[in-house]
């Protein structure tokens, strides 16, 4: 019987050619897939940002323009 399929959406997405080597890096030597490595990837780092207050949700600093 076929495993079955999980509630899903397509992200298409264009990395940077040096983040890009990483992932497939990590995923050589981890032996994941580059979907559940960047599942797992953004899971941790949504969880970490959701954790904190909403005043200190930023991970980048504005951009000041005079």
């Amino acid at each position: 019987m076929p495993r079955p399929k999980k509630d899903a959406k397509v992200l298409n997405i264009k990395l940077a050619t040096p983040v890009y080597d990483q992932l497939e890096a990590f995923c050589k030597e981890s032996g994941m897939s580059k979907t559940v490595a960047a599942e797992k990837i953004f899971g941790q780092f949504f969880n970490a940002y959701f954790e904190r207050p909403e005043s200190e949700r930023t991970i980048f600093q504005p951009t000041v323009k005079e």
